[in-house]
């Protein structure tokens, strides 16, 4: 998006903040479906329709959190899909764990998005 008066490729900090705000938003209904999953695998942690929503879900964050300045979330995302490919290929794998593990990552994804600062910036070169 090139906004008159900007150099091209460069996105002014008010047009970042307003999407960095709506990312927040629809955050908000994703962290609540990423709970949901955690309560499915606290009652069947092996359910292979629950461990690949959770697998699809973590990829697209990963995938577009860092694109709205949230490395963190990004990190977080990429370290649980990880897990949840682990958990599908291995049933065994912290079965008993599976519940608390995403919900641990839910508390820390919801952190590190809806935080009332500024998103995480990215480094300087």
């Amino acid at each position: 998006m090139i906004v008159s008066g900007s150099q091209p490729g460069t996105i002014p900090p008010d047009v970042l903040q307003a999407l960095q705000d709506r990312y927040r938003v629809t955050m908000a209904t994703t962290i609540e479906v990423l709970r949901g999953y955690a309560a499915q695998l606290a009652v069947t942690p092996t359910a292979p329709a629950t461990l690949d929503a959770l697998r699809r879900e973590t990829h697209r964050i990963h995938g577009t959190a860092g694109s709205y300045g949230h490395e963190t979330a990004s990190r977080l995302a990429a370290a649980a899909e990880v897990r949840a490919v682990q958990w599908a290929a291995d049933p065994t794998l912290d079965r008993a764990e599976r519940a608390g593990i995403v919900s641990r990552f839910v508390a820390d994804l919801s952190a590190a998005v809806t935080h009332n600062g500024p998103a995480d910036m990215p480094p300087t070169r």
